[in-house]
C-alpha cells in the first residue's frame, strides 16, 4: 500500500510517499481503508518535532480520517468488515490503510458523506468540548472566536449559534469574516485591527464577551484579555500564529478571568495516560449528536480543499499559509 512517511523530523515538504506493507491489526482494533484524511497545523508540528507526541521513525503523520472498515482485530464489538466510519488515531492517516483502535471509531450514519465525516471526530470534537465541557457555553451568552474561518473557527462559530449564544468572528480577512457570518456569527471582525478589543466592546455595550475561543495566541489573546467581561473565559485551544503567549496575572486577578487550558487528545488517548477507554461513552454520545446535527442540516462541516496524496505539500501549503477555509483534506481512496 501507499504511505506518506516522515523518516525524520522535517519540513513537511520532505515527507515521502513510500510502497510499505499493509498493518497487522491488533487486539481492540480496526484496519480501515482511508477515503479521506484531513490536513492540519498540528500534523506540521508532529513530522517537525513539535508537537506534545513523537511518534518512533518511520511512521505517517495523518490522526482524523474516514473510510471503511477492512479487517476486525480480537476482541473488537460493535464494528463489522464494511461499516463506513469515522475515526481519531494516533497516527497513520495519510495512508491507503490505516489502523484506529475500537474505542475511538465511530460509525458513520447513511446519508453523510465521508469527505463531510472525515472533518468531524477531531475538529469538531475539539469545538464540542470546549465549548460545553470546558467552557460550559450558555444560550444567551456571547462569544468571541478567533481564526473563525479555519477548520475549529467554523466549528466553533457554528456550535455557538446552535447553542444559543451571540457570536463574534474574527478572521484575517473581509472574505474570511463574511464566511464565518454566512455559517452563522451574528457580527465579523477583521484580525489585524489595533481596536479590537475595541470594537468588541461596542459590540457589546462595554460589557465585554462571556467566551473567548482562541486557536491563535500571540497578540489576540492579549485583546481578549481586555475583552473578556469579569468571570468570563478564555478558551486556550492553540498558537497557530506562532507565538505562545505570556499571561498577565494580574488581569486574570482584577477581571475574575478563567483561562481554560484545552487539549482535545487527552479525550482520545494522547495524554500523559491513555484515558480513551475511559472517556469513550462520553466520546461516543457527542459523535452521535454531531452526526445527528449534521444530518439535520443544523451543523455545516465545510472541507474547502481535497487534495490527492501526490499533492500533499500543496494541502499543507493551503493550511499553513490561511488560503483554505474549513477543513483541507487528502482524498487517499475512491
Amino acid at each position: 500500500m501507499l504511505s506518506l512517511l516522515c523518516e525524520n523530523w522535517c519540513h513537511y515538504s520532505e515527507l515521502k510517499i513510500r510502497e510499505v506493507a499493509s498493518p497487522n491489526v491488533p487486539a481492540r482494533c480496526v484496519k480501515i481503508r482511508v477515503g479521506y484524511a484531513a490536513v492540519t497545523f498540528g500534523q506540521s508540528l508532529l513530522v517537525a518535532g513539535k508537537y506534545q507526541k513523537k511518534p518512533p521513525h518511520p511512521f505517517s503523520p495523518g490522526c482524523e480520517i474516514s473510510g471503511t472498515i477492512i479487517e476486525i482485530g480480537e476482541g473488537v464489538a460493535g464494528f463489522r468488515v464494511g461499516d463506513r466510519v469515522a475515526a481519531a488515531i494516533d497516527w497513520g492517516g495519510y495512508a491507503e490503510e490505516a489502523i484506529a483502535t475500537q474505542e475511538t471509531v465511530w460509525r458513520v450514519p447513511d446519508g453523510l458523506p465521508l469527505d463531510i465525516a472525515a472533518s468531524i471526530p477531531i475538529t469538531w470534537g475539539t469545538s464540542y468540548a470546549a465549548l460545553h465541557w470546558r467552557a460550559g457555553l450558555e444560550a444567551g451568552q456571547t462569544l468571541l472566536v478567533y481564526g473563525a474561518a479555519g477548520g475549529v473557527g467554523l466549528a466553533a462559530v457554528q456550535l455557538g449559534r446552535l447553542a444559543g449564544a451571540r457570536v463574534i468572528a474574527v478572521a484575517g480577512s473581509k472574505e474570511r469574516v463574511d464566511l464565518a457570518i454566512r455559517h452563522g456569527a451574528h457580527h465579523g471582525i477583521v484580525h489585524g485591527s489595533p481596536d479590537l478589543a475595541k470594537e468588541v466592546k461596542r459590540l457589546t455595550d462595554g460589557a465585554g464577551v462571556d467566551v473567548v475561543y482562541d486557536p491563535v495566541g500571540g497578540e489576540l489573546f492579549t485583546q481578549a484579555l481586555h475583552c473578556t467581561r469579569p468571570e468570563g473565559k478564555i478558551l486556550v485551544i492553540g498558537f497557530a500564529g506562532g507565538t505562545i503567549p505570556q499571561i498577565p496575572a494580574n488581569l486574570l486577578l482584577v477581571k475574575n478571568i478563567d483561562v481554560i487550558g484545552f487539549f482535545f487528545g487527552l479525550y482520545i488517548g494522547w495524554g500523559a495516560r491513555d484515558l480513551r477507554q475511559h472517556y469513550a461513552p462520553r466520546l461516543r454520545r457527542m459523535m452521535e449528536t454531531l452526526f445527528a446535527e449534521t444530518l439535520k442540516g443544523s451543523l455545516v462541516p465545510t472541507s474547502s480543499h481535497h487534495y490527492r496524496l501526490s499533492d500533499f505539500v500543496a494541502a499543507f501549503d493551503s493550511v499553513i499559509n490561511r488560503t483554505s477555509s474549513g477543513r483541507v483534506l487528502l482524498k487517499i481512496a475512491e
